[in-house]
């Protein structure tokens, strides 16, 4: 499953190496860069030509960065079971660690093509500068981190890939974070939390299609009502309410294997009626 706003792109992963460690060697992140944009003076050509190299690393480090993920998950999967042998767990560790490896020389190979297009003056004014910047910085970056990874892990546990809504508020959190607007990416994913209700929901009740209408019940009508509550449902944030109409599809997948028209015009029904709310 794509982990659509959530895995944090790759501008953001620099600073995972330690953004004190870059900076002692004379590298400043691509955060920490556009955040002194106005100190440094860039032009329109040097602002440019660092978005590209971004861009080119973020598509680079995608895959690079899943397969860190995935290693990730199996070593902590593997933690977690008191089965699990010393040498198992430090097998999993030297994959883990072997996958992060072309990450780091990617943020490396970055870092120094960024650094490339600043004048000395600007290398200068950035190390001087970036301390204070960075810490500021991380500080939010913190926060937007632990949100987006225990939001990722609800939406992931879900078993499906994430609606278009979850999608799309998801695309704009990462462009705030893609321009080192932290405190408004904090700000934006807090109201997505609160909105996927993670944080306040409780045992998910079974919905109850019984005493729900039929509705048009012929083959193309079924069809039709389907299609819509399936374009409609993309629409959906709420964590509780995804559940639920999971219960749903799995009951209206039951009901069109046994041909009960009557039964699929219910659970539609309900779907409807709960779609109507949003």
């Amino acid at each position: 499953m794509k982990p659509v706003f959530f895995a944090l792109i790759l501008s953001t992963t620099l600073t995972h190496a330690g953004p004190d460690g870059w900076l002692q060697s004379g590298l400043v992140t691509p955060e920490t860069i556009r955040s002194l944009k106005p100190e440094l003076g860039l032009s329109a050509e040097q602002e440019d030509r660092m978005q590209a190299i971004v861009t080119e690393a973020m598509a680079e480090g995608s895959p690079l960065e899943k397969t860190v993920r995935e290693r990730q998950k199996a070593f902590q999967s593997l933690l977690r079971s008191p089965a699990t042998t010393a040498e198992q767990a430090s097998a999993a560790l030297t994959q883990l660690l072997e996958a992060e490896a072309p990450v780091k020389q990617l943020q490396l190979r970055t870092l120094i093509r960024l650094r490339d297009l600043l004048s000395p003056e600007q290398q200068k004014m950035a190390i001087k500068l970036a301390p204070s910047r960075s810490a500021r910085s991380g500080e939010w970056a913190g926060r937007v981190r632990a949100k987006a990874e225990k939001l990722r892990a609800e939406i992931e546990a879900l078993g499906i890939p994430p609606t278009q809504a979850l999608t799309a508020r998801g695309r704009e959190i990462e462009s705030m974070i893609r321009a080192g607007q932290w405190q408004s990416a904090d700000e934006a994913l807090q109201r997505l939390v609160q909105d996927t209700q993670i944080e306040t929901e409780m045992s998910v009740p079974s919905p109850d299609f019984q005493n729900q209408p039929t509705g048009e019940t012929d083959l193309d009508a079924l069809r039709a009502r389907y299609e819509k509550v399936e374009t409609q449902a993309q629409q959906l944030v709420s964590v509780p309410m995804i559940r639920q109409f999971l219960q749903a599809k799995r009951a209206f997948e039951e009901a069109k294997q046994a041909q009960d028209a009557e039964t699929i015009g219910r659970i539609l029904s309900w779907a409807e009626q709960q779609l109507q709310k949003l």
